[in-house]
């Protein structure tokens, strides 16, 4: 499986369904990501810190002791505990700049309760108050 760390990530349309993710060029995932028509997002919970880390990094294994499960359309990885699933098919691609944009069609969604990781300057982190 392939996997990284977004760093742009944002929904884009209801009708139809749509979320655009970015990927570097540079990024040692971006060749091997473009080429798959499905792929899986997680929206990690606060205390998931770690998982995002271990994503962002090179040359290791990034799904190494990350608890995973097949999402039900596709068979994408998903990360357990996270607080979204998306499962989605790619849309369209967009060279931009330093970029591919890659808007993808959500084919499944399931929303839990909990708090969202943050990336904010470099760290991460959570929101304050209720």
């Amino acid at each position: 499986p392939v996997g990284f760390t977004a760093s742009a990530f944002t929904s884009v349309s209801l009708d139809p369904p749509l979320v655009l993710v970015c990927v570097g060029k540079q990024a040692s995932v971006h060749d091997r990501f473009l080429v798959h028509e499905h792929f899986g997002v997680s929206i990690l919970a606060q205390e998931q810190a770690w998982v995002a880390a271990q994503f962002s990094q090179r040359k290791v294994d990034r799904f190494r002791d990350v608890p995973v499960h097949e999402g039900p359309i596709a068979g994408v990885p998903l990360i357990d505990g996270a607080i979204v699933h998306l499962e989605c098919r790619c849309h369209e691609r967009h060279p931009a700049g330093d970029h591919t944009i890659v808007l993808g069609k959500v084919l499944y969604a399931k929303v839990t309760n909990g708090k969202p990781l943050v990336h904010y300057k470099r760290t991460f982190g959570g929101f304050t108050g209720s």
